[in-house]
């Protein structure tokens, strides 16, 4: 009975998610297209690839792929999401 209430909570929570992300990396877009800031285009890029990736990667892995590699496969789009954020505060504290 618990997974039945359950599921609905996180359909509606992932597409908050995909919603609010997609807001902030169309935000992020429009200022590296006002500034012309190559810290922002990565900063957008790792936030669209944490947020929206990661998501779009779920989906597919669990229609295509067994369980076990579902959560490894977007804990790896997350990660080179991160890193793109990092990339993006080191290169704008050089600028």
């Amino acid at each position: 009975m618990g997974s039945l209430t359950t599921l609905p909570i996180t359909e509606v929570l992932t597409i908050v998610k995909l919603l609010l992300g997609s807001v902030i990396a169309v935000l992020a877009a429009y200022g590296y297209r006002r500034n012309a800031s190559q810290p922002m285009l990565f900063l957008d890029s790792g936030i669209a690839l944490m947020i929206l990736g990661s998501t779009i990667v779920t989906v597919i892995s669990s229609i295509l792929l067994t369980v076990s590699f579902v959560s490894p496969l977007s804990m790896s789009v997350e990660v080179i999401g991160m890193c793109l954020i990092l990339y993006a505060i080191v290169l704008a504290r050089e600028q």
